[in-house]
């Protein structure tokens, strides 16, 4: 689980430093469109990652809505779960790992996040804002070619 949330820190860190002329794609407003947001109204929507799965597929979100999503980890090997685009078009609240021993990283935004195999859990906290359709893809190896797709659409 630590060596999650230092992989999450950096990541964050490394998209500040080599993303800074593209941060304009990214909501730049997200402190104050979270600390607007009703979270006491938060939905939480489970993924389950499997070989080479993601249950459910497609997500349907409503923007300006606060979402908890819980990515889980089922299958035997690593899984990502790759929303670039749908990453960069949200107000990020936070990324956790569940207590007792996990932690939590604030940051902008993030490209990726990976749950480790057999168990490994990550929760995102966000905010919707431009509404779409977004693709998400594991990316380690050839899980893509072997179907782990998806979809995010917020309305």
């Amino acid at each position: 689980m630590r060596a999650l949330i230092i992989t999450l820190a950096f990541a964050g860190w490394a998209m500040l430093a080599s993303s800074a002329a593209t941060a304009q794609e990214y909501v730049t407003n997200s402190a104050d469109i979270v600390k607007a947001a009703n979270w006491e109204a938060m939905q939480t929507v489970n993924v389950e990652l499997s070989e080479h799965d993601f249950e459910p597929k497609h997500l349907k979100l409503k923007a300006g809505q606060p979402y908890r999503l819980v990515i889980k980890n089922t299958g035997e090997a690593d899984h990502y779960y790759t929303a670039a685009e749908f990453f960069r078009s949200i107000a990020w609240r936070k990324v956790q790992t569940p207590r007792p021993h996990g932690g939590e990283v604030k940051a902008p935004y993030f490209t990726a996040v990976e749950a480790y195999k057999k168990g490994g859990t990550v929760e995102l906290f966000f905010v919707p804002v431009k509404k779409g359709s977004f693709e998400v893809v594991c990316t380690i190896d050839d899980h893509k070619e072997k179907g782990m797709t998806g979809s995010i659409s917020v309305d």
